[in-house]
């Protein structure tokens, strides 16, 4: 990313800060289902298995974690702001700070079977995403996943998303996660789009894409907003 004067990365990120609404989100029957789909099913995961999560913010994924049973979770996020809102996470490990100061003080030696990045990867300049991503495979099991959800900037949906606010540093989509992982020693074993989970609503959006895609010699790999992508070691 470009720095223009006055906008550097530390006052990026004192900016958006300085506005962040600090309340926790309420963990309902919805987000579980999504969470089902984007996550459970996708990695094929189990109540088993430990999980780290990149970037956990209010801690809506750690809840569910929490309310699935999971063995152990933990989270890493920028904003020590935070600690108030996730207060009420009882079995959860957090940690505050830099992400990867944080993995070598705290989790030095230690593997997780699965880890995960919602909505984070974008926030991050490409360089330092290629360095945190090939750092993370430290703290892989040789069998586990990376998981990431990203804004697809392949879709006109995820355009909107993407370039709704200039937090957002590193577009990605289907093709540029693919490179990603080669950049970084990973292999990306299946790139899916975040479709909703109440049939008849993912029924509709299926119709009209397919419909636009009838109707232009070129669209997106996927049109959803937003996409997940699985990483494995190669």
């Amino acid at each position: 990313m470009t720095n223009y004067p006055g906008f550097t990365d530390g006052n990026r990120a004192a900016f958006y800060t300085s506005h962040r609404e600090y309340a926790g989100t309420l963990f309902k029957k919805k987000h579980r289902r999504q969470f089902d789909h984007d996550f459970r099913d996708l990695t094929c995961a189990d109540p088993a298995m430990s999980v780290l999560e990149i970037g956990c913010g209010t801690g809506i994924f750690l809840r569910y974690l929490e309310a699935c049973g999971y063995a152990r979770a933990a989270g890493i996020d920028m904003d020590d702001k935070l600690v108030g809102v996730l207060s009420d996470l009882t079995r959860s490990e957090i940690h505050f700070g830099d992400a990867r100061e944080v993995l070598d003080e705290k989790f030095a030696g230690q593997c997780f079977d699965r880890i995960v990045m919602f909505d984070v990867a974008e926030h991050i300049d490409l360089p330092d995403l290629i360095e945190l991503l090939k750092a993370l495979r430290e703290y892989l099991t040789d069998d586990g996943k990376l998981l990431l959800r990203v804004p697809n900037i392949e879709s006109p949906w995820g355009l909107k998303m993407f370039y709704g606010t200039f937090d957002h540093v590193t577009p990605l989509g289907p093709g540029r996660l693919r490179e990603l992982a080669r950049l970084t020693g990973w292999e990306c074993v299946s790139v899916s789009p975040q479709e909703p989970v109440p049939f008849l609503r993912r029924w509709r959006e299926r119709v009209l894409n397919r419909l636009l895609a009838s109707m232009l010699s070129y669209h997106p790999e996927a049109w959803t907003a937003n996409v997940l992508a699985v990483y494995v070691k190669d």
